[in-house]
């Protein structure tokens, strides 16, 4: 029987990882024996930290509204691009990537920050020309000129100044639509495999040429492995069963619950990186990329899948989660890799293998005090020093009044990483 990539990063991460966080998760064999009074017993101890985490999770949410009006500017984009260009309307497609489509969207713990929408143009160049990769990038840029656009690597980074989130806007153009002479000037290295009926050509600046990019399999990935459940079926209908003996009550407005754990896996834990970016714990130009967070908790929770494992509350999974992870780094021949798993030959890791190490230290420092807080979390009993433990290490403020809400923790010392040169 053969067993998957993600399957087998699992297995090495489990040989190398220490043991679990805390004893207080334990699995409870009561309920393995058919004993349901236990396991709700259980439920109501897991429940304390299930609810502060949502609470958590429930906060650094972006809201709908603000999600609706970040939809309406990139079609008012669309629009923007049709009226400027003389391209046929029926050519152009514009679509969300990234962390909007995935449910994972978090805001910035600094006030007043702006966050981000990802978006791809999609073109299809059998109705222009379009052959030249730099011609076709400047000239979205040109049509985007009244919206102040900046050109970044692949993208087209937009202000919208009076809006609460700026848009990066890459053009592309499907792959399977592309010429032979436009696909035999792509960088070979890169193929497109897992979901490659999504995969696009951006254009890589730099280079000034074609590159392989798939943001809509990525999402699709995700979204796929977040449906597979790996919470035992007999717990979960007690947990639904006895929310409010287990003091975990549904939050307004949530989209994305607890028990979708692989998405709250992916707010949080991106949270905490941004909150040890904040209190000095690392560097903020050398803090983990979002696309490497992702793609190692998309991994682990796909092999977790795949290996058969189970578990008897989402609070067991994203301790599992937290342990595993820094463990699916690969190191090959001396060099960090992350893989894409909708590119081959993509590795996300990268710049990791040019800055001496500095941010691969970052990651494992940011790793290590993310255990840390929640092994401190998972310790404690008291629903109240716990709700108050859970606010400090992700920086929500107090849900009463009084000064301004932020939290009073104290970052660990010294920094873990020298300043850099750049941006991860």
């Amino acid at each position: 029987m053969s067993t998957t990539k993600s399957a087998e990063l699992v297995k090495r991460a489990e040989l190398e990882r220490p043991t679990r966080l805390t004893k207080s998760l334990e699995s409870f064999a009561a309920l393995r024996e058919g004993h349901i009074t236990n396991a709700r017993d259980r439920l109501i101890e897991y429940g304390h930290w299930a609810k502060a985490i949502n609470e958590a999770n429930s906060h650094i949410a972006v809201g709908e509204k603000e999600i609706a009006a970040a939809a309406d500017a990139y079609k008012e984009v669309a629009e923007h691009l049709a009226a400027n260009l003389s391209w046929p309307p029926e050519s152009i497609s514009i679509m969300t990537q990234g962390s909007v489509s995935t449910k994972t969207l978090i805001r910035s713990p600094n006030g007043g920050e702006k966050f981000d929408i990802d978006a791809v143009c999609k073109v299809d160049i059998s109705l222009i020309e379009a052959d030249d990769p730099m011609s076709f990038f400047e000239s979205i840029g040109q049509a985007l000129e009244e919206l102040e656009a900046q050109a970044k690597r692949r993208c087209w980074y937009i202000p919208f100044n009076r809006q609460p989130f700026y848009l990066e806007f890459t053009p592309s153009v499907p792959l399977n639509t592309i010429t032979a002479q436009t696909l035999q000037s792509m960088a070979l290295r890169y193929h497109a495999s897992r979901y490659g009926e999504t995969a696009l050509a951006v254009v890589d600046t730099p280079t000034q040429g074609w590159k392989t990019s798939n943001s809509a399999g990525m999402s699709q990935w995700v979204n796929d492995t977040a449906e597979r459940r790996l919470i035992q079926s007999i717990v979960m209908e007690a947990y639904a069963n006895d929310r409010a003996e287990a003091s975990v009550a549904p939050v307004p407005d949530q989209t994305v619950d607890i028990t979708d754990t692989l998405r709250v896996a992916i707010r949080l834990f991106k949270r905490h990186r941004d909150m040890c970016a904040r209190r000095g714990v690392i560097d903020a130009a050398t803090k983990p990329i979002s696309v490497i967070i992702v793609t190692l908790l998309t991994s682990c929770y796909e092999g977790l899948a795949d290996l058969g494992r189970s578990f008897e509350h989402p609070i067991e999974l994203l301790d599992e989660l937290a342990a595993l992870m820094p463990h699916l780094v690969l190191k090959l021949d001396g060099k960090y890799r992350v893989d894409n798993p909708t590119v081959e030959g993509e590795n996300f890791a990268e710049k990791w293998n040019d800055d001496d190490g500095e941010r691969y230290r970052s990651f494992m420092t940011w790793s290590k005090t993310l255990s840390a807080d929640l092994k401190t979390i998972l310790a404690l009993t008291d629903p109240q020093t716990i709700s108050k433990r859970v606010r400090e290490v992700f920086g929500i403020p107090a849900p009463t009044g009084g000064g301004n809400g932020l939290p009073t923790i104290q970052p660990p010392a010294p920094r873990a990483t020298p300043a850099s040169r750049g941006l991860a």
